[in-house]
Parts: structure tokens; C-alpha cells; sequence
């Protein structure tokens, strides 16, 4: 009996570990913040910590217009530093602040 109620533990945990693994996350970029689900920060580290934990498989960064580059390459070096998501990228005006 200990054999199973170990096995079918066991099960639950590749379960609830795995689910996160299929995740994307998006990550919103713009020229005075990066928003991650609630965190929103003017620092590219603190988003990056909340990508971190999200563990997900795909990270999909969406960048204002008017965002420069620099900001952009910040969080995609720090990501890559931390985590090995597969990352997508897509610009809007959007939502963005004027």
C-alpha cells in the first residue's frame, strides 16, 4: 500500500511540475517599464525574476514602438542568463502610453 500511495505522490508532483513547463508568459515592454503579471518594474531584473518563476517554456515579449532597442536587449541578456525559454517577439502601439 505505501508502494502506491509513494507512486501515485510521486505522480502528482511530474504533474504539477510539468504544467508550468508549457506555459507562456508575456512580458510587456515599454519605454518606462517591463510588466510581467503584476510586476511591473522600471528595472529589467525584478521582471526577470517573475519570468524566472513562472518557469514557462515560451517567453513572448511584447515591446512598444517607440521602446529603444537597449532596453529590449537588457531583459533578453538577463533572461537568457537565468533561463533557457524559447523566446518570441512582437511590437504593438497598443496600450502603449503616448
Amino acid at each position: 500500500m505505501k508502494v502506491v500511495a509513494s507512486l501515485a505522490l510521486v505522480g502528482l508532483l511530474a504533474l504539477s511540475g510539468c504544467s508550468d513547463w508549457y506555459q507562456t508568459v508575456e512580458v510587456r515592454i515599454t519605454a518606462d517599464a517591463y510588466q510581467v503579471n503584476a510586476v511591473k518594474s522600471a528595472l529589467a531584473t525584478p521582471a526577470v525574476d517573475e519570468a524566472v518563476r513562472v518557469n514557462p517554456k515560451t517567453v513572448l515579449l511584447v515591446v512598444c514602438l517607440p521602446v529603444p532597442a537597449a532596453k529590449v536587449m537588457q531583459f533578453e541578456k538577463e533572461l537568457r542568463a537565468r533561463h533557457k525559454a524559447k523566446l518570441q517577439i512582437t511590437f504593438t502601439d497598443q496600450g502603449c502610453p503616448s
